[in-house]
Parts: C-alpha cells; sequence; structure tokens
C-alpha cells in the first residue's frame, strides 16, 4: 500500500509524507519520506499562551519513517531556519542556531546546540531527547550560559514587565522523562545587571488591603464553605526540582510599585538562595540575600512622599516557606521640620528610622527618631521611651510636627497637608514627564521667630540623579531655595548644596571613587558648613587582614607532570571523600 500525505499552513505546503504503509512486494513494507518544508512554528502559539512565549521562523527537515504504526522510528535530521523565541514578560527575543540537529533512532541529539541571548552569548545544550514514545519523552539536557544577556530594555514598553539589564551564568541538567522529571540548576546574577520588575497593581492591593476583612467566621462543619480532600490529586507531570539562585555583588534590581515608577523599592544586594521541591510538590526555600543599598520609595494619599535609604546590615532570610522569610530590614528617611525653642526658631533635620523584624506573616514594624545635627534635640529624644519617640516620628511622617520636650513646631497641620498633596502630586508629574532622570522636589512653609519677631518663609528642595555608562558613573545634584531675606544670604551655596560624582573602577562595586561637595548644619558651630573633597572606597570579604592584599600576590603557574610520571596515589572517588567542616567568618573591610 502507497501512502501520500500534505499538510498546508495559510495555503503553503509545509509537510508531506510519501511511502509504503504495507507494501509486503518491497524489502522495507513500511518506510515512509517525510519533508518538513519551512513550517510555520507560530501554529505553536496558542498552545505555548500569548504570555508565557511566542515562535518566530520555521522548520526544515527531512526523515525515514521506519518500523511499524504503532511505534515508528525516525532517522534524519531537523533544522530551525531564522527562529527565535520571544519572551513578553522580558521583552527580548532569543535567537535559535541554523545548525543541523541529528535524529537517530528517533533520539534527537543536541551537539554544542546554541541559542543566542542578546549580547550574542549562546546557552549550549548537549544531550539527547528520546521520542521514542511522544507521550512520554526522555530527556537528558545539559545548559550551559556564560555572561549571558537576558534582559535590554527601556522603561514603559508596552506589555513588558522587566526592563533594564540582565546577565546570567547557567548551569542546569534535565534528565527523566515528561512523568519523573529531575531538574538541578543554578543561576547567578552577574555584576552590572540592572533590572526592573513592574507591578503597577501593587499600589492598589495595598491601598485595599484596609478594606478587608479583619476577622472572618467560619463553620467548619459546612461543607459548601470547606471541602476536605479524600483524594490526592494526579498531576501530569512529577517534579523532582533544586535550583539555587546567586546574586552577586554589583547587581540592582528593583521593583516598580506604579506604572509611572515613581513607587518603587530599589536594592543593590548579594546572597544565594536555594529551592527544592520533590515529587509529592514540598517545597523548601533556604538562603539569605543582604542588602547593601537601596531605598523604598511610596507616595501616600494627601501626604508628602516618603523614601526610606536601607541601612547596610539589612537582611532578608528563607528557612522553608518562599512566602514567609525572616525580615531584618532597618532603613531611615531624613525630614525637616520648623522647631521652635527658647522663644526662636529653626529649621532641624529629623532622622525617622524603621525597624522591620520578624516573619512575613508575623511581621514587628517599629519607628524610632533622632537628630544628629542638633544636640539639645538629640538629649529630648534620648530622655524619651521607645513609645514616645515612635509617636514624635509617625506625627512627623503625616503631619510634619514635633511636639517633643521643650521644643514645639509652629507650622499649622492643614497648611502642612496641603503642601505635601502639593508635592506629591508634582512628584507623581515629574515621574510620568521627565524621563531618563531620577528627580524630586520638596516643598514646605514654615514660620520663623527671632527675638520675638514672626516672619513666613517657604523653602524650595531637589534632588536629581543620573547614571551613565552602563551605571558605572553616577552624577547626583540637591539644592534648596527659601525666601528667607536672612537665608538668601547664601542663596549660591545653598542652592547646589549637594553634589557628588561617583565611578566604579569594577562591576560588582567593590571599588569606587567619590567627589562630593556638601552643604549641611552642624550643631556644634551652630550655622552651615561645606564639606568638600574626594574619596577612594575599598570593599573585600577577609578571612584575615592579608587577604585585603591579595591582588598583589602572583600566581605561580602549575609545573605539568612529566609524561613518565605517575600518581603517588589514587584518590578515591569524590562521592566517597568526607568533607571537611571548617568555620570562618566573613568581614567587610572599607577604606
Amino acid at each position: 500500500v502507497r501512502a501520500s500525505a500534505d499538510m498546508f499552513v495559510d495555503g503553503q505546503k509545509a509537510l508531506t509524507l510519501n511511502g509504503n504503509l504495507n507494501d509486503s512486494t518491497q524489502a522495507e513494507p513500511f518506510l515512509l519520506d517525510l519533508r518538513v518544508i519551512h513550517l510555520p512554528l507560530k501554529i505553536a502559539n496558542p498552545f505555548l499562551g500569548a504570555d508565557v512565549a511566542s515562535l518566530s521562523g520555521s522548520l526544515n527537515g527531512e526523515m525515514d519513517v521506519t518500523g511499524d504504526l504503532a511505534s515508528p522510528v525516525l532517522n534524519g535530521w531537523l533544522q530551525f531556519d531564522s527562529a527565535a523565541a520571544r519572551i513578553p514578560m522580558l521583552g527580548s527575543s532569543f535567537r535559535f542556531s541554523d545548525g543541523k540537529i541529528p535524529v537517530d533512532s528517533s533520539i534527537v541529539r543536541f551537539n554544542d546546540y546554541t541559542i543566542r541571548g542578546l549580547n550574542k552569548n549562546p546557552l549550549s545544550i548537549n544531550g539527547y531527547a528520546d521520542i521514542k514514545n511522544l507521550a512520554d519523552v526522555g530527556l537528558d539536557l545539559a545548559l550551559k550560559a556564560r555572561n549571558m544577556q537576558v534582559v535590554n530594555g527601556k522603561k514603559g514598553r508596552r506589555g513588558v514587565d522587566v526592563y533594564g539589564k540582565a546577565y546570567i551564568d547557567l548551569d542546569a541538567a534535565v534528565k527523566g522523562t515528561m512523568s519523573f522529571l529531575n531538574v538541578d540548576a543554578a543561576l547567578k546574577v552577574l555584576p552590572g545587571t540592572n533590572v526592573t520588575y513592574v507591578m503597577p497593581d501593587a499600589v492598589n492591593a495595598i491601598s485595599s488591603r484596609s478594606q478587608s476583612d479583619m476577622v472572618r467566621f467560619v463553620n467548619f462543619a459546612d461543607t459548601a464553605a470547606v471541602a476536605a480532600a479524600d483524594t490526592i490529586e494526579n498531576k501530569g507531570m512529577l517534579l523532582n526540582l533544586d535550583a539555587s539562585l546567586t546574586v552577586s555583588s554589583g547587581t540592582t534590581l528593583g521593583v516598580d510599585l506604579s506604572a509611572d515608577g515613581k513607587d518603587r523599592v530599589q536594592v543593590q544586594g548579594e546572597g544565594t538562595i536555594n529551592y527544592t521541591m520533590d515529587y509529592m510538590g514540598d517545597e523548601r526555600t533556604t538562603g539569605r540575600l543582604n542588602i547593601n543599598q537601596g531605598y523604598a520609595r511610596y507616595s501616600p494619599p494627601m501626604i508628602s512622599e516618603k523614601n526610606f535609604t536601607f541601612q547596610q546590615g539589612s537582611y532578608v532570610a528563607f528557612n522553608g516557606n518562599m512566602l514567609n522569610p525572616v525580615l531584618n530590614i532597618h532603613a531611615d528617611d531624613d525630614l525637616r521640620a520648623n522647631v521652635n525653642s527658647s522663644g526662636n526658631s529653626r529649621m532641624v533635620t529629623f532622622d525617622i528610622i524603621l525597624n522591620v523584624t520578624g516573619t512575613m506573616e508575623q511581621m514587628n514594624a517599629s519607628f524610632d527618631l533622632a537628630c544628629a545635627d542638633d544636640i539639645t534635640i538629640e538629649n529630648e529624644l534620648k530622655s524619651m521611651t521607645a513609645e514616645q519617640r515612635a509617636n514624635q516620628a509617625m506625627n512627623l511622617m503625616i503631619t510634619g510636627t514635633y511636639t517633643g520636650g521643650n521644643t514645639k513646631t509652629v507650622s499649622g497641620t492643614a497648611t502642612s497637608t496641603l503642601y505635601s498633596f502639593l508635592e506629591s502630586q508634582i512628584n507623581n508629574w515629574a515621574a510620568s514627564t521627565i524621563k531618563g532622570v531620577d528627580l524630586s522636589f520638596g516643598i514646605n512653609q514654615y514660620e520663623k521667630t527671632v527675638d520675638g519677631a514672626q516672619t513666613q518663609a517657604m523653602t524650595y528642595s531637589y534632588r536629581v540623579s543620573k547614571s551613565l555608562f552602563d551605571d558605572r558613573f553616577k552624577i547626583v545634584v540637591g539644592g534648596n531655595y527659601t525666601t528667607d531675606a536672612q537665608a538668601d544670604e547664601n542663596f549660591a551655596e545653598n542652592l547646589i548644596a549637594d553634589i557628588s560624582f561617583e565611578y566604579m573602577l569594577n562591576k560588582q562595586g567593590t571599588m569606587y571613587v567619590r567627589l562630593f561637595r556638601h552643604t549641611g548644619y552642624e550643631s556644634i558651630l551652630e550655622g552651615e558648613i561645606t564639606q568638600t573633597g574626594v574619596g577612594f572606597v575599598y570593599k573585600r570579604k577577609l578571612h584575615r587582614l592579608s587577604d585585603m592584599f591579595r591582588f598583589l600576590q602572583r600566581h605561580k603557574p602549575a609545573v605539568p607532570a612529566l609524561p613518565d610520571e605517575a600518581p603517588a596515589f589514587t584518590p578515591a572517588p569524590a562521592a566517597t571523600q568526607p568533607k571537611p567542616t571548617t568555620t570562618t567568618t566573613d568581614t567587610e573591610k572599607e577604606k
């Protein structure tokens, strides 16, 4: 019996099948010639899902089909033609190699097959896929990538949830079948990565959290409300996963809490997180992410913008449940308020400190207050209890007033709230209109009292920051202007009160040079001072002090063994050798 079949896609022939189906007169009664002719890969997109991936290009191939109808055997080759996979979430496309993929006895073999990243660095695939049983394909694959760029996009692209630049190393192994699959993967985020994930619904979720039910009563005897599971769910694929994520020093990870990016969290950290899942679906997450730098910026309704800077030493640790990590986060925010003392008033900079400890499900959040620029107020704060300082910190954030000790603010609450609302609106407009720079404004009105005479003045402040050359060079400029006649004498100094230039000497951010000029208030001198200087910062993890100069030591080249030289002993296999146990303490050195 001769067989012939053709398949057309969009009016074009894409697949042909010809040969013997059951011809007893031939030497091979079952022999079919299968040809794939520019089969468009887009026909698989409806099965992948628009939010997961989309394929483009075509597939070619030639194969002989032998065996029988119940278990056909394929021999030949497959080849992608201008094929690419686009990941909508990343806004990135990855191109498949045009090299031929051999198929031997229904075994698809990958020999250094590559998928190119955005910087042309490849993801190499080695191993095979057993397609003898298409219902349960067998896999034995090894995937490896070095310095592969997976994200390179700008903010504001439609349908893209991630923007910035991201570079990774990947070592992964996939073994088993589609019914029982074992995956070991190690993903490392490399220095130079600066990537942001957009969560436009996060602010709405935070706002609606207060409207949810505080207490919910459930009758557990009501089977309509609570249904007990009496059977084990039959999953289509059982997965045994062992994965690790390493965030290298010098990476920047951010989350936009609003569509305009004004409300956001940005972290510069390092650490390793391990995730495991067995065949029964039991999950476990262990590891720790250390926060070296970063900030959390949020604009509550009718309140001025809050910008908390993370303190070094903060971390998020995982010890089981991924959604319930251990928190140890400390951050602070500077806020200026007008304080009246002994008949005179002055502007004072307060340091609002936020401490978050406990776990995500049982979080302990507390506020504290400090004032390093004013000795009088700092002594008042030290004499208060922790609860009293927390109340003062809340008053400052909400109303902009300080009422502790023998001092008090003189600004009206309604006026402060009005200018806080105006400030938040201007900052939101700047974030959505001015692209490419991080810009923020501040507006405040205060009454100044000198020798019993009261005057009213306005202060306007700004801060601009810009990163260049793959975030290795950063410029920060800030200043303020006031309508106070006496303070107007220092107009030139206050207009550009803070300016700094930072250049990272390496991608890890452990070595950088900083040139700065800062104008501030010194409580001891009771006046403004200007600090100008240049600094060199060097950070390194040390086991001992001599490790700081390790880069000066010359490494001796390894001496190869002579051909006729036999090894003195044969080591035991790695699996049987005991692992040494050592305890070290890492410290960080700044110079």
